[in-house]
């Protein structure tokens, strides 16, 4: 634009130049040739975080309206990190239906007689990404309290309801501690992470560890010295350490301060079969219970009797896990549980992969470019268009599902991996979102109600091999202002950017 401004040479030349202008102003983004345009308030938020509008595809459709209101570079395929989590969870809970329970089934390999199994115990994991300390604890006291109390034979565990992982923890980023890598297995106990506690006794000056879960038969080394002073890290460091050598001894080192009494770490610090099949052993030990055989791994005999069951919580609950904490381990159990109960056994992410597709077909959803290998969005391999994901929504909003779904998101401002951003302003509890941030992406993308009360489908994915996440984030954080404060169509973008505050206190009753 010229750097000069047109002035108008009569006083009624100039109320019938504004008066075009307001009417171009005032045209809804809605109208043919208009949804692929961007508000000016996402423009600038995109120049001053040096975005390239190339990077950012996305899709604003009012939920119940045929057509978006914003589809900028909506064909373009993206990363979608975690975002793609929307796809496993909405696939589940129409495959698989909102009722869907785990099954962690326990089997007698011979004659249960006074007490003794003359034979192998056998624990065959049905996948249940869920079970925790507690549910492995009540599922043995069930046992012991069914009349059994020697195991003649091995406890066996039974991983086979899943084929092998084909990779390995360490293969995505190098960190094969960290517990987003974990890899899933049919038979997972906390999520296959070993929690060391840490307690200082301030009297004796000693230092307790422990291990949560337990772990029978696994040395915990402590070689922390106790330092005296505050709890900051020049004073407090300590590691754990499995040594591949000796994988049956933890070892502690570093340092610990005094001041911080208490501390707990934990980690992929286990082989899953080590930390779930000695997780058992030792509280079968603490429960009075005796295993005079081994414990290993191995296959359930066709011969073996059915003993007990445990079941995990509903899909809808451990959905919430999914989606508010982003959790990719229960994500991929997910995907692979969509696989097996469509192909059966065992599970593997390529029929995880063919029966999301096979079920978005039957829903007349035709993504041609969707790349999905795990169902979590932890792979760099993944590929899905803005506005797939907003069609996707829509379909999952108008269809049974939509509240379990909508319970699983994390709330802005509120809980979940949303509950720092917006905590203090009006936007605070206006949107439902699921998060997606990897090395050259952020996302978000789910259900955001305006200040009319309107409520919006969203999708944001911005891909560049050189953004840094807390410019992504801004840009989110500008898409969700501008739609929050937008007015009805054809009141104007701009209108309501010049009506409401860039931001605004909440008020607290």
């Amino acid at each position: 634009m010229p750097a000069h401004r047109y002035r108008p040479r009569t006083r009624a030349h100039g109320r019938l130049l504004l008066g075009l202008w307001a009417g171009l102003i005032a045209l809804p983004l809605a109208g043919p040739g208009h949804a692929g345009a961007l508000p000016v308030e996402i423009e600038r938020a995109l120049r001053l975080h040096q975005i390239d509008q190339a990077d950012l595809s996305l899709y604003v459709r009012e939920v119940g309206e045929p057509q978006p209101r914003v589809d900028f570079n909506g064909e373009t395929p993206r990363a979608p990190a975690s975002t793609i989590k929307l796809l496993t969870s909405i696939a589940a809970l129409g495959q698989l239906g909102p009722n869907f329970r785990w099954q962690t089934r326990v089997w007698l390999g011979g004659p249960l007689s006074n007490g003794r199994l003359a034979g192998d115990l056998i624990i065959q994991g049905g996948g249940d990404p869920s079970l925790r300390l507690e549910d492995l604890w009540r599922l043995l006291w069930e046992l012991r309290a069914r009349g059994l109390a020697t195991i003649g034979g091995d406890l066996v565990i039974d991983n086979s309801a899943f084929a092998p992982p084909e990779t390995t923890r360490a293969a995505f980023d190098g960190k094969g501690q960290s517990g987003y890598n974990a890899l899933p297995v049919a038979f997972s106990v906390n999520e296959q992470l070993t929690q060391v506690e840490l307690r200082l006794d301030p009297g004796a000056k000693t230092l307790r560890a422990y291990l949560a879960p337990p772990v029978a038969h696994l040395e915990l080394r402590n070689e922390l010295k106790v330092v005296q002073g505050a709890c900051q890290s020049k004073n407090h460091r300590v590691h754990v350490a499995v040594d591949p050598a000796a994988p049956s001894t933890l070892t502690l080192t570093g340092s610990f301060a005094t001041a911080c009494e208490r501390d707990s770490i934990e980690g992929l610090l286990l082989d899953p079969v080590q930390q779930a099949g000695n997780a058992v052993l030792s509280l079968w030990e603490g429960l009075g219970g005796k295993l005079e055989g081994q414990l290993r791994e191995g296959v359930r005999p066709k011969n073996s009797s059915l003993f007990n069951v445990h079941e995990s919580p509903e899909l809808p609950v451990v959905l919430r896990d999914i989606n508010k904490w982003s959790n990719n381990l229960i994500a991929r159990t997910l995907f692979l549980t969509i696989g097996m109960e469509r192909f059966g056994r065992p599970a593997t992410p390529a029929n995880g992969q063919a029966a999301v597709k096979e079920w978005l077909g039957k829903q007349g959803l035709n993504f041609p470019e969707l790349v999905v290998e795990n169902g979590s969005g932890l792979a760099r391999e993944d590929r899905i268009s803005s506005q797939s994901m907003g069609r996707l929504l829509a379909w999952a909003y108008a269809n049974p599902g939509m509240s379990e779904l909508m319970a699983s998101l994390p709330i802005l401002g509120v809980d979940g991996t949303l509950h720092r951003r917006f905590k203090h302003e009006a936007l605070r509890g206006h949107g439902h979102l699921k998060t997606g941030t990897m090395a050259g992406a952020t996302g978000l993308a789910g259900f955001v109600d305006d200040r009319s009360g309107r409520r919006w489908i969203m999708v944001s994915l911005i891909n560049n091999p050189r953004l840094q996440t807390w410019r992504g984030k801004a840009v989110e954080e500008a898409v969700l202002r501008w739609l929050y404060g937008e007015p009805a169509a054809g009141e104007g973008g701009r209108k309501a950017a010049a009506a409401a505050p860039a931001r605004t206190r909440a008020r607290v009753p």
